[in-house]
């Protein structure tokens, strides 16, 4: 029995004595003989690296995109938000500027009242009737500040008309150059009475003066106070232009000295002492 368990047993150790020995074969060759494995790696390599240069492209581009495109929606949004502040300094800066310009000639204008003028208010022109050439303007002052018709308006460099119709918070203003405006004036330089007339042009026109002998370009003429609207001493205009007689008189045409183009300020005389020169700032004291 025990012959027979041996002999059967046989096989099996000769079938692990031949493994034991190929292993041992195999281990003894692969020891003796490395296998070459560049062909793997240039396979891996050939095989990958385009795919890796394909997400490297990609990346990049999406980069460059980013940058040149998306990131620039940013920065363009930034520079209008720039622009527009530098606008509004700009608005800002022309503003202040006007402000101090128009305090200077609310300064001027303010000066006028040391000058024996009388009670005076600070109107601003808002509007003018283009039916009229610019003959008359609507100030924002009215009988509710004493402003009634035939006060006097001027500038600080001279007249400017007078009102002709009042509401409670506005009036219009008759310009020295409408065609129904008159003025009585004074040579300046010879003392000689006369009285100027606007023909509904740029400019006045002599309308009478004592004596025309002396007349020449360049006089000026003031308010004589006689016509009992504007106080006398008051700057009228300059005579630009001598021409032949006409009748008994010459053709004499004055420019005013007020820039009536250009009004936005005016002063309101309420009310003068009859008679009394007014004593201009760029003058110095009243004429005697």
């Amino acid at each position: 029995m025990s012959r027979v368990i041996v002999a059967s047993k046989r096989p099996i150790w000769i079938a692990l004595s031949i493994a034991l020995l190929i292993h041992t074969g195999l281990i003894s060759v692969q020891a003796g003989h490395r296998f070459d494995t560049r062909f793997v790696r240039m396979w891996l390599l050939d095989s990958l690296a385009p795919l890796e240069k394909l997400v490297d492209r990609s990346l990049y581009g999406i980069v460059y995109v980013w940058d040149s495109y998306f990131a620039l929606i940013g920065v363009h949004q930034e520079n209008e938000q720039l622009k527009q502040q530098v606008d509004e300094l700009k608005l800002q800066l022309e503003k202040r500027r006007e402000d101090v310009v128009e305090v200077q000639r609310l300064r001027t204008l303010l000066s006028i009242q040391d000058t024996g003028i009388g009670r005076t208010v600070v109107s601003r022109v808002i509007g003018r009737d283009p039916g009229r050439a610019n003959q008359t303007v609507t100030i924002d002052k009215g009988l509710s500040h004493g402003v009634k018709p035939d006060s006097a308006v001027i500038t600080a460099d001279g007249i400017v008309g007078r009102v002709i119709h009042s509401s409670n918070f506005f009036s219009i203003v008759q310009l020295v150059i409408d065609s129904q405006s008159a003025v009585g004036v004074i040579l300046e330089s010879t003392r000689r009475q006369g009285v100027l007339k606007g023909n509904g042009s740029r400019e006045l026109e002599l309308e009478y003066i004592d004596d025309d002998n002396d007349l020449k370009e360049g006089l000026k003429f003031i308010t004589s106070g006689q016509d009992r609207i504007y106080p006398k001493g008051l700057q009228v205009g300059l005579i630009t232009l001598v021409g032949p007689r006409r009748g008994l008189l010459r053709t004499v045409q004055v420019r005013p000295a007020a820039d009536l183009d250009r009004l936005e300020e005016v002063i309101c005389i309420l009310d003068h002492p009859q008679n009394v020169d007014v004593a201009d700032p760029a003058l110095g004291p009243p004429t005697p």
